[in-house]
C-alpha cells in the first residue's frame, strides 16, 4: 500500500502523507515517493497550486532514525543524503502545507521549504537533531534562521525545544493558525484561492520572493557537508542508538 494519497481538485494537487506506523518518518523510499508526486504535479498543466497534509495525528516525525543508523558516512556523501525530500525546493508552483501535531527535524525542514504554512492550534515545530549529536541536513540551519532570525533559530537548534503554533506564528514560521478541526478545510481553501489566480503570475511571485534568499544555495551545500561529518563520529552513532533503544545517550563530547 502506498504511503501517499494524491488527488487533484479545482487546480490544486493534494498530497496526503500517510506512512502509517512510522509517524510519516522520512525514509529514503518515502522521500522518493514524495519527490515523484511533487514533480508530477508541478508538470501537470491543470494544477496551479500544491497542498501537502498528513492523514495521521502528527505531520512528520522527521528522518527515519532506524534507517539512518545503518547509513555509513560514505553512503551519505555519495547519495547526498539529507534525511528529507530533495525536490520540494525546486517546485515552481506555490506549495501550501497543513501542519497538525508534530513537525520535527526533517519534517520541520519540509515545512520550511513550503510557501504558505497553515498550522493547527496544537501543532508544534522543532529541530531535535542536537539530541542525537546530529544537525539539520536539508536546510534547517539555513531557511529557519532566515525566517525566524538568528536568536530564535539558535535556541531551537542548540536546545531541541519545540515552538508552539502561537510561538511559530509570532516568529514568522507559520502563516496562520486555525482550530484543529478546521485545518484541512482552511488549508484546502487557501490552496484553491491561490490556484484561482494566474498561474504564470503566482509562479513569478514565488520565484521573485525566493530570489531574496541570498546565498541560500551555497549555504545548503555547506550545511549538507557538515551534516555528513556527523556520520563519522562516535557521538552520532551513540545518539541514534540511544534513540532506537529508548535510553539516554552518553556522549564523549570530543
Amino acid at each position: 500500500m502506498s504511503s501517499l494519497n494524491v488527488e487533484q481538485c479545482d487546480g490544486v494537487g493534494h498530497i496526503t502523507l500517510n506512512r502509517i506506523g512510522a509517524l510519516n518518518a522520512l525514509s529514503r523510499e518515502f522521500c522518493h515517493e514524495i519527490d515523484v508526486a511533487l514533480h508530477a504535479l508541478d508538470n501537470t498543466e491543470s494544477v496551479r497550486a500544491i497542498l501537502i497534509s498528513s492523514a495521521l495525528k502528527h505531520f512528520c516525525a522527521g528522518a527515519d532514525i532506524r534507517e539512518m543508523a545503518q547509513i555509513t558516512a560514505e553512503e551519505a556523501m555519495a547519495e547526498r543524503f539529507t534525511g528529507c525530500v530533495s525536490s520540494l525546493s525546486d517546485i515552481s508552483k506555490p506549495v501550501v502545507v497543513a501542519v497538525r501535531g508534530l513537525a520535527a527535524g526533517g519534517g520541520c525542514e519540509l515545512v520550511e521549504m513550503c510557501d504558505i504554512v497553515v498550522a493547527a492550534l496544537t501543532a508544534k515545530f522543532c529541530h531535535p537533531e542536537i539530541t542525537l549529536a546530529a544537525m539539520p541536513g536539508a536546510g534547517g540551519t539555513q531557511r529557519l534562521s532566515r525566517v525566524v532570525g538568528k536568536h530564535v533559530a539558535m535556541d531551537l537548534l542548540l536546545t531541541g525545544r519545540a515552538l508552539s503554533a502561537e510561538e511559530a506564528l509570532a516568529a514568522g514560521l507559520v502563516s496562520r493558525i486555525v482550530p484543529d478541526d478546521q485545518l484541512e478545510d482552511v488549508a484546502l481553501a487557501v490552496a484553491k484561492l491561490v490556484a484561482s489566480f494566474s498561474g504564470p503570475v503566482t509562479r513569478r511571485i514565488k520565484a521573485s520572493v525566493n530570489e531574496t534568499q541570498v546565498n541560500l544555495a551555497a549555504g545548503l551545500v555547506a550545511e549538507r557537508d557538515r551534516f555528513h561529518n556527523c556520520f563519522n563520529e562516535y557521538d552520532f552513532r551513540e545518539g541514534v542508538s540511544a534513540f532506537i533503544e529508548k535510553r539516554s545517550a552518553h556522549f564523549l563530547h570530543r
